[in-house]
């Protein structure tokens, strides 16, 4: 009720005293009807600092600039307008709610968020961008997806690699293989997996590329590996995400 009126002797002071006194009639004469004798001398303006004026002026000056600073800042506040930081970004209902979601399911991407979380491109876009100007999140990026962690240290550059492979079924169940059969052959894992041998070699490829397995050739046959510093990494996350699933279930 206090901000509305307010809002309401503002909008007096805008629409109904300020017109009014703009409409007043004002008489110009002009200057020559009495010009300056002929003897007069010109005088050249001297600028004086505000300090110099006389006291009624300053106090007059005080008396209308204080009030509309605090109009300014009270108008300012009263509509929400200020500046996001790391402090109150988090603040923001649905902002908070998609850095949770982030912090829950690290390796996500753009559309996976909003599909999962119910929320428009545009808004989505917003959010994120507002937490990672505040260093709250961070990105991994290559040329098919821009991919989201938070942004506490929590994961190394090749521990957002593993989460990014993670978040796909099928490459998923590949890592799963191999952590239980090192040194498995394509075959092996198209035929645990179900899947062609073409569809194998295109996620090893893209996980050879982030240096997620290794390939080596044992006569004519080419293995996969998972480097061990990776290996244990990943094997405890996988052993996370099955737990995961079995309390849902």
């Amino acid at each position: 009720m206090k901000h509305f009126r307010f809002l309401a002797i503002f909008l007096f002071l805008l629409f109904v005293i300020v017109p009014a006194v703009s409409a007043q009639e004002y008489t110009v004469r002009s200057g020559y009807d009495n010009p300056p004798p002929a003897d007069a001398m010109a005088r050249t303006p001297q600028q004086v600092s505000f300090f110099e004026l006389p006291l009624w002026v300053i106090l007059a000056q005080l008396a209308f600039g204080i009030p509309e600073l605090l109009l300014f800042l009270k108008l300012w506040a009263w509509f929400g307008i200020r500046r996001v930081s790391g402090g109150n970004v988090l603040e923001q209902d649905v902002r908070a709610r998609i850095y949770e979601y982030i912090r829950k399911n690290p390796g996500i991407h753009l559309r996976g968020l909003a599909e999962e979380m119910g929320i428009s491109m545009g808004t989505l876009r917003y959010h994120l961008n507002m937490l990672r100007l505040t260093h709250k999140i961070t990105i991994n990026e290559d040329v098919a997806s821009v991919r989201f962690y938070e942004n506490n240290g929590t994961y190394s550059p090749a521990e957002q690699q593993v989460f990014k492979h993670l978040r796909n079924e099928t490459t998923r169940k590949i890592l799963a293989i191999l952590i239980d059969k090192p040194a498995a052959t394509r075959a092996e894992l198209a035929s645990e997996i179900g899947i062609t041998g073409p569809s194998i070699t295109w996620h090893m490829k893209r996980l050879e590329g982030d240096n997620i397995i290794s390939t080596r050739r044992d006569g004519r046959t080419i293995v996969y590996e998972i480097p061990a510093p990776i290996a244990g990494y990943l094997s405890r996350e996988i052993r996370s995400l099955a737990d995961a699933r079995a309390a849902l279930f």
